[in-house]
């Protein structure tokens, strides 16, 4: 490369710096601490220059990366480049300036003290760091002294100011090996003076706990130490993501709060439920877990935590959140919790309001409040049937709601009956009474089935008929006459006319055409009726084809088939379904 011209540092006199000059130079780095020193690397030789004097060159390749505390810092990049896989340490080379050198040289070969002088001949911080150490090692705490005075190295001092206190040469060794960090023979020395509780306190000061359970467990310590060692243990895995082996190490120490946590975060739930029945009653800890098994869907295991720590409202809340309305309200009627009916209501007027009722009757089915979900079974079964869109689905609403109003009768029943017996008449009467009560008056529980019922012969009456069996869907048609209530009366009477006319009677199909004529029609309908039923009976007589008739099991009156009542002692016939 082009020659290296660098200016020497200006002279004393004034004058001029000469002009330093150097060929085939490819690398160069200045001292860090010290504008004297610099190192340059010349073809394949290394110098390190004090005052532009070069110390003795070095045979070496490698790149400069640092230079500073007398220390220059190589890296062989050609090396690491051709073989980036075999990387190590090694390729990394500290080369020390001559005057480092000489005085490790001098303190090897003579004393302490010609060392300190040579070092105080071209004083530098790092000189003086090496020789207070050298003199730690030897116990000469005097040189010492004077050396980290000379590094301004205020800790040192204050070190050796403890190590002066200390009466035992063997203990200063020890506080020494701590100083520079050489911990294994700190530990040595103690062991040696049978000190294992000051080797214990050096390895808690460290931060080895592994050492420190060693220690105690060899008798150094006691239950308290060795359960903050596994403790701290459980930290290190825990900190490193190994929840297995940080688990383990906290239910060693004890630590039921980690332990949780470790637990919940590897999803082993069976051993936090485990933890409800370990911990006492009333530890805060046993609601950390019933909140962590609530987020999980746990709801069984979270209330029987919440109970177990004494807050029965959690518990109820847990429930709530998990949709557990039943669960809720058993929870509410045994702690005396009066909310619950409040915020189960205003649950279900928000699923109303939201458009999901059969979302709110399955809420107040869980909850056991019966006469509200049939209730609003039986409004979504009138709001389908008026609809005409799905007359089945309004049958099967109609069916939930009276089943709804038998599990509310049922419950009423055995919530009256002595435990172990049966009911005598006194308490049958008071239970029928509180059904009533329960009811309100309201018919349409009284009478449930009637809405399934109603749906379920329009639908058998038109399966007949479209299938071809005329006479029996007449038959299912006539008996619509008692669901006035539930069906419009328009509807039943034309579909017991039109019936009636395929099965040829004419005189069933005339009664269910004047019903049709008396109703309160538009004037339009009202004129396509007459006009069809003029078109009938102008070409058949209203009559019915004669037919055996039955009697009534209960007065001999004579019947037909399809009666759904006496006409002399008003017996009921129960339809044949």
């Amino acid at each position: 490369g082009p020659p290296a011209e660098i200016a020497s540092p200006p002279t004393g006199d004034g004058s001029p710096p000469a002009k330093f000059e150097r060929k085939e130079v490819w690398d160069m780095k200045w001292a860090a601490d010290d504008p004297n020193l610099f190192a340059i690397m010349e073809k394949t030789r290394m110098y390190i220059f004090d005052e532009l004097v070069p110390e003795e060159p070095i045979v070496s390749s490698a790149y400069l990366c640092s230079f500073s505390q007398l220390q220059v810092r190589t890296l062989s990049l050609d090396q690491l480049i051709r073989s980036p896989e075999e990387a190590s340490k090694d390729l990394v080379v500290i080369v020390e300036a001559k005057q480092l050198k000489e005085v490790r040289e001098r303190m090897e070969s003579t004393n302490l003290a010609e060392a300190y002088t040579l070092a105080e001949s071209k004083p530098h911080k790092k000189l003086f760091e090496v020789l207070a150490l050298a003199a730690l090692s030897r116990l000469e705490l005097a040189v010492a002294e004077k050396a980290f005075v000379r590094a301004a190295d205020y800790m040192g001092l204050q070190f050796v100011k403890r190590l002066k206190l200390l009466d035992d040469p063997k203990k200063q060794a020890a506080e020494i090996a701590t100083y520079t960090s050489n911990f294994d023979e700190a530990e040595k020395i103690y062991r040696d003076l049978d000190r294992r509780d000051l080797a214990l306190e050096l390895r808690e000061s460290l931060g080895d706990w592994f050492k420190v359970v060693q220690l105690v467990q060899q008798g150094s310590g006691d239950d308290t130490q060795l359960a903050a060692a596994w403790n701290h243990i459980g930290d290190y895995f825990h900190e490193r993501g190994k929840l297995a082996k940080a688990s383990q190490y906290y239910a060693q120490a004890k630590n039921t709060l980690a332990l949780i946590d470790c637990y919940f975060k590897l999803e082993e739930f069976d051993s936090l439920e485990k933890l409800i029945t370990v911990l006492p009653e009333g530890s805060p800890l046993l609601l950390d877990i019933g909140r962590k098994l609530s987020t999980v869907g746990m709801a069984n295991e979270a209330v029987a935590a919440f109970l177990r720590s004494g807050d029965a409202n959690a518990a109820i809340q847990s429930c709530v959140k998990q949709h557990q309305w039943e669960g809720a309200v058993a929870l509410a009627d045994s702690h005396a919790a009066p909310n619950i009916e409040k915020m189960i209501t205003q649950y279900a007027t928000h699923l109303i309001n939201g458009g999901k009722q059969l979302q709110a009757v399955e809420l107040y089915r869980k909850a056991s409040r019966f006469k509200e979900a049939a209730r609003l079974l039986s409004n979504l079964g009138e709001t389908v049937g008026a609809s005409r869109a799905n007359p089945l689905r309004a049958k099967k609403l109609f069916v939930f709601a009276a089943l709804e109003v038998e599990r509310m009768r049922k419950k009423m029943l055995s919530n009256n009956a002595p435990e172990g017996g049966t009911q005598n008449v006194a308490q049958t009467l008071d239970s029928l009474v509180q059904q009533d009560q329960a009811t309100g008056g309201e018919k349409w529980l009284d009478s449930a089935w009637k809405g399934a019922e109603a749906y379920h012969f329009l639908l058998l009456a038109q399966r007949q008929l479209y299938s071809g069996a005329h006479m029996d869907a007449m038959r299912t048609a006539l008996r619509l006459r008692e669901y006035e209530k539930v069906l419009p009366a328009e509807e039943i009477y034309s579909i017991i006319a039109l019936t009636a006319f395929y099965a040829r009677f004419f005189g069933q199909c005339s009664q269910a055409f004047m019903k049709l004529e008396a109703m309160p029609l538009k004037e339009a309908r009202k004129a396509e009726v007459s006009k069809l039923a003029l078109s009938i009976f102008t070409r058949h007589a209203p009559q019915d084809p004669s037919l055996r008739r039955a009697e009534c099991p209960n007065c001999s009156f004579t019947v037909r088939e399809w009666d759904a009542h006496c006409g002399d002692c008003g017996a009921h016939f129960a339809a044949c379904v």
